[in-house]
């Protein structure tokens, strides 16, 4: 018998152990990068005019400022509804595994696709609805 449930609980904990091994975060987080996608939405949420924003579901000047975000879960909601735009039979558009994901204030995401340094995409914080998209100037 007690072969039997040391089988079992030895199963049970491969199973649920086994899953995210080998598996990238689909959280980007280079700390000099971050940095520099964080530096970029806070200028953007703090000098672009309140009426613009607001008009975009984006806050202005958020006092919880900018965010990186590195919650796993999190990140693959935002980069889910960002491929959820792509639509059937689209020949350009390609879809994302890894992002960088702002927290923006409270109500809002940012994401910046991997290999898209200068594309900057807006989800609502809530339902994940698609705000704005910003091209960051060279």
């Amino acid at each position: 018998m007690h072969k039997a449930i040391w089988l079992i609980t030895s199963c049970l904990v491969a199973a649920t152990a086994a899953p995210g091994v080998g598996q990238a975060s689909p959280c980007l987080s280079d700390p000099d990068t971050a940095a520099s996608h964080i530096w970029y939405v806070n200028r953007t949420v703090t000098y672009t005019d309140s009426t613009v924003l607001a008009s975009q579901g984006l806050p202005y000047r958020p006092p919880q400022g900018v965010t990186l975000v590195t919650d796993p879960v999190i990140c693959q909601r935002v980069i889910d509804a960002d491929n959820a735009l792509i639509q059937p039979g689209d020949t350009v558009a390609t879809t994302i595994s890894r992002a960088y994901v702002l927290r923006v204030g409270t109500t809002a995401y940012a994401l910046v696709p991997e290999n898209n340094d200068g594309v900057y995409i807006y989800f609502d914080g809530t339902n994940y609805k698609w705000l704005a998209g910003m091209v960051a100037p060279n």
